[in-house]
């Protein structure tokens, strides 16, 4: 069995992974860079692999160089399957550019996201003509390749690790995880049985090198937001991923222990609708304190997608503007800039607060600048509220313990060369290097 990490060795994002055996090849992920391709000081600005070609995207370095992924090379032989370990940008960013008769691989919740969110976002996972849904620990077979994935507690919905068997060998592709989320009962659970026999750990190490960051549970930034809350009686403004669902969840918990309406966006409301779990904060009859604020942004969207149902379901729950305004400090209210003309006529009161639940670093960049500009402009203050959604490094310790594996292989860190000081077994590769397991 051959292993090559066509990207991700030494950096966080645009992760891809090829296995081999025996002429059967597997493909995991293919995210969006992070960082620029040539120069890993500057961010990856995703606006530039607009209307280009696979081809081009090759010969700019974007896309890994993989033979038989990628639609215009048809006179390559096509890989024999794509896995997508979970829905974030960083690792499906680019699949767009996918063959469309590789038969794809993920967990039917990604699914479920990403179906959604190519109604909303930019990115596009793209269609296929063969889509795999997988479940927990059920084994598929691809070639002479047997995979078994493995759900994962993650921010990512959905999110799943692989072991890939063949050749009397073992390797285990941990996908982005932690041990601190509102599914850490799965994290706990594995590593109390985990798979035996593992040859060859690929692990992410997110947190390698970030240990100064501050990690806590989704209870605790429960508590944390609930603290705030009574600093302040004005409006409550969430800045968070539409796609991390635990966040919303712990955000809704924190409305409603305040006593608060709960606001989502036409984008949240549909995400959460599309996974179907009647334990989320769905608008409905059992959720009385959710409402949807209706922004003319995702309302065109939704015209222009030939999918007025996508809104025109939550008219029942909508909250008008009016009607926001009047409750005055009393609701917790999803922000994008793009709903800041709805939030603007709803009236911002006094003594109002931004929520920020995002990683620090994103405030740095020219895309925050205008969030800062509306909260001088109504006096909003800003608190930052956030815990990783990777594994901390004792958390990765406890992992690569559970499983035992003979090689630990890094991915998906800028810390590559830490991972030595921390695990005995580390084999660092570069880009593109293929490694014979």
């Amino acid at each position: 069995m051959n292993l090559t990490i066509h990207r991700g060795t030494h950096e966080i994002g645009g992760s891809c992974i090829e296995i081999g055996s025996q002429g059967t090849r597997i493909i995991i992920d293919l995210g969006m860079p992070l960082v620029d391709t040539k120069d890993k000081t500057k961010k990856f600005e995703s606006f530039s692999i607009r209307r280009k070609s696979a081809p081009e995207l090759l010969s700019d370095g974007i896309l890994p160089p993989v033979k038989g992924l990628y639609e215009g090379m048809h006179n390559e032989k096509p890989v024999d399957a794509f896995f997508l370990s979970h829905p974030h940008q960083d690792h499906y960013g680019l699949c767009k550019f996918i063959r469309k008769d590789v038969p794809v691989y993920l967990s039917t919740d990604a699914e479920r996201i990403l179906s959604a969110s190519d109604v909303f976002l930019p990115t596009q996972f793209g269609n296929y003509e063969k889509k795999v849904l997988l479940k927990n620990k059920k084994s598929v077979n691809v070639g002479c390749i047997k995979a078994t994935p493995y759900l994962m507690d993650h921010s990512g919905y959905g999110a799943m690790a692989f072991m890939l068997d063949a050749d009397g060998k073992k390797v285990f592709y941990s996908g982005d995880f932690r041990g601190h989320g509102r599914k850490r009962k799965l994290f706990e659970d594995f590593l109390e049985k985990p798979p035996p026999g593992v040859d060859t750990l690929i692990m992410e190490g997110t947190m390698v090198g970030r240990t100064e960051e501050d990690v806590d549970t989704e209870v605790q930034l429960e508590n944390k937001i609930i603290q705030q809350v009574r600093q302040y009686t004005g409006m409550k403004l969430i800045l968070c991923s539409g796609q991390n669902i635990d966040r919303i969840v712990t955000f809704y918990k924190a409305a409603k222990r305040s006593g608060a309406l709960f606001v989502l966006d036409l984008y949240m409301a549909n995400i959460l609708h599309e996974l179907k779990r009647k334990s989320m904060p769905v608008p409905s009859n059992d959720f009385e304190d959710v409402k949807v604020l209706f922004t003319k942004h995702f309302m065109r969207k939704l015209e222009q997608k030939k999918l007025p149902d996508w809104y025109k379901r939550w008219r029942p729950y909508e909250i008008s503007q009016s009607a926001l305004r009047k409750r005055g400090g009393k609701a917790f209210v999803v922000y994008r800039q793009l709903s800041e003309p709805e939030l603007e006529a709803a009236g911002i009161p006094p003594k109002s607060v931004l929520f920020y639940s995002q990683w620090a670093g994103y405030t740095a960049e020219p895309s925050y600048k205008p969030t800062i500009a509306f909260c001088k402009k109504h006096d909003i203050d800003i608190f930052h509220v956030h815990t990783s959604g990777h594994a901390t490094v004792n958390d990765l310790k406890r992992f690569a313990a559970a499983l035992k594996p003979k090689t630990l292989v890094p991915i998906h860190t800028f810390g590559a060369e830490k991972f030595h000081r921390l695990f005995n077994n580390v084999k660092e590769l570069k880009d593109g290097e293929v490694f014979e397991i």
